[in-house]
């Protein structure tokens, strides 16, 4: 018998105050392949969409769960059960703003649903445009709200499920789960372990520890059930690098994610402003065309043009040593600037939040200086207009005389800059990633350890 294969979607299973969807999938996964009732074709995804959206859920990330099952019956079995069991986790987290959904979509996915799920990571998606796409895909999907008349998780659950991965540039993400005794106390993480770790595989892990303020980055706060995550380039590394770090807690479930964290994925390269649309994530090329100023809460704003338009560029204050750079540019220079569009308020303009900046070409600066005297040495003055230049020291005259071009320095060269580790978000992509970026990946594996229940790998 034919088996068939199931992308189940989870967004929105989270609340500011407790929960984690990942970690609802987490447990999930663990009961279904405990039970042996799936066979992964992928590690479980974990899809970071557009952060600039004004409704994004923490994190804005969906996780999907591709699968194989005996038919179609078996799916809406699993699908029925995810509701359920996500009905009992959510009662300890309810919060009115959020919008949890699961859904399924069975079969080949569609050049629809891809479309979707590329223009989700980069760009805003209507819950109209959504229902659409989904109206066309009837026959394939079904969905459960978990709040009723709370919809909008359906923008992340469809369009995670259709960005596949295949064909696009991917890391891994290593998640440790808390025990529920421990949510409400520190976490017991030991930070010089994570310095080690750091040092041992920093060529192929991603933002572990920041050295300007000695914190560990793997570690996030608050009462969610992560206990830590650590990113790199693939499986091997992480659970070796999870081997190093000392826990002082137990650890019930750990698992490996395929994630688009950390490679830019947001960012869409655009011609020219006239595409810098409100909450779209952007790459431009453009020329600066004012004097950066530093304003109230550090923040250090400029405005950019591309020769027919103009727009502010703000490089804010969590963003450190950045913005020492970004004032050093003046109008001329040419810059790709990179960061999502925020709108317009009352008191400014759209502005693109710079994220990292490629400088091109530093403009020099040309200073006009009157001449030298060529008897003592002494600068010369002005001897009156078109009669040239005297010397008020010696008293030598020059009537061809003309001002002296200098080319000043400027203490600023072209190359890529980013700012510290502590500000960088999901989808931004380290400068050392570059030229490790990945193009490929099958459309069916079947992964082995990449999850552990109380230590033991399960398969």
């Amino acid at each position: 018998m034919e088996e068939t294969i199931v992308h189940m979607g989870f967004d929105d299973i989270d609340t500011p105050f407790g929960g984690c969807t990942t970690h609802f999938a987490a447990s999930i996964l663990v009961k279904w392949i405990k039970d042996k009732r799936i066979k992964l074709v992928d590690y479980p995804n974990l899809i970071r969409l557009n952060p600039g959206v004004p409704w994004k859920t923490r994190g804005n990330g969906a996780v999907v769960l591709r699968f194989k099952v005996k038919d179609h019956e078996e799916a809406m079995k699993l699908l029925e059960e995810a509701y359920d069991e996500a009905l009992q986790y959510l009662r300890k987290y309810h919060h009115p703003q959020h919008h949890p959904v699961i859904g399924i979509y069975v079969g080949e996915l569609s050049e629809r649903i891809k479309w979707i799920g590329w223009k989700a990571v980069h760009d805003l998606i209507p819950l109209d445009l959504m229902y659409r796409v989904l109206r066309k895909e009837k026959d394939k999907i079904e969905y459960r709200l978990l709040r009723k008349d709370k919809k909008r998780g359906l923008i992340g659950v469809f369009s995670a499920i259709g960005y596949r991965m295949t064909n696009t540039d991917y890391t891994y993400e290593l998640i440790a789960y808390r025990s529920e005794e421990f949510l409400d106390k520190p976490r017991q993480v030991d930070a010089e372990s994570v310095k080690y770790m750091d040092k041992l595989f920093h060529s192929e892990t991603i933002l572990n520890y920041d050295y300007e303020i000695n914190r560990p980055l793997i570690t996030p706060h608050g009462g969610d059930p992560v206990l830590l995550g650590i990113r790199g380039e693939n499986p091997e590394v992480l659970i070796k690098a999870y081997n190093i770090i000392k826990i002082n807690e137990p650890v019930p479930i750990r698992l490996i994610y395929r994630t688009n964290q950390h490679t830019d994925a947001h960012l869409r390269r655009i011609n020219d402003l006239g595409e810098a649309f409100i909450y779209r994530g952007v790459r431009v090329r453009v020329w600066v065309a004012s004097i950066p100023k530093r304003i109230i809460g550090g923040h250090v704003i400029f405005k950019v043009t591309d020769g027919k338009r103009f727009i502010d560029v703000a490089a804010y204050e969590p963003t450190g040593k950045l913005r020492r750079i970004v004032e050093k540019l003046r109008p001329g220079d040419e810059v790709e600037v990179m960061g999502i569009v925020r709108p317009q308020s009352s008191k400014h303009g759209p502005t693109i939040n710079l994220e990292k900046i490629h400088i091109i070409m530093v403009k020099p600066l040309i200073k006009l200086e009157n001449p030298i005297c060529p008897r003592c040495g002494a600068r010369m003055k002005s001897a009156g207009r078109g009669k040239g230049y005297k010397c008020p020291k010696c008293g030598y005259r020059d009537p061809n005389a003309k001002k002296i071009i200098r080319v000043i320095k400027r203490d600023l060269e072209p190359g890529w800059y980013e700012p510290p580790p502590r500000a960088f978000k999901h989808l931004m992509k380290p400068l050392k990633r570059f030229g490790k970026e990945k193009n490929y990946f099958p459309e069916e594996i079947e992964p082995s350890n990449f999850i552990w229940y109380n230590n033991r790998v399960l398969k």
